[in-house]
């Protein structure tokens, strides 16, 4: 009995419909986590670079300070956003366990 229904999606090539919606998860979640990490850069960088060119309205240690938070903030999400979406990746390349099996 070697149909094609009983066959292991991971061996064809093909995804079950979980691990689909577990991938193109995993992917939007990247998309939002990385425009936010994005973000917090461009924050970090516009603060720096006001008080370098005098349009800044802070008082200097208060720009560098929060530019710096904003710059380390950003670069540390976006870490976290990559390591994250490897993990779900991974996770949803794995084939499904089978509780039901014997």
């Amino acid at each position: 009995m070697s149909g094609e229904s009983e066959r292991d999606p991971a061996a064809t090539g093909k995804q079950t419909p979980s691990a689909a919606a577990d991938r193109s998860r995993a992917v939007n979640l990247l998309a939002l986590r990385a425009v936010v990490a994005a973000y917090l850069v461009y924050l970090g960088a516009s603060l720096i670079y006001g008080e370098l060119t005098g349009a800044s309205s802070l008082p200097p240690a208060a720009a560098w300070l929060a530019g710096l938070l904003f710059l380390v903030g950003g670069g540390l999400f976006g870490l976290f956003t990559w390591r994250r979406w490897r993990a779900e990746s991974e996770t949803a390349k794995q084939p499904p366990e089978n509780d039901d099996a014997p």
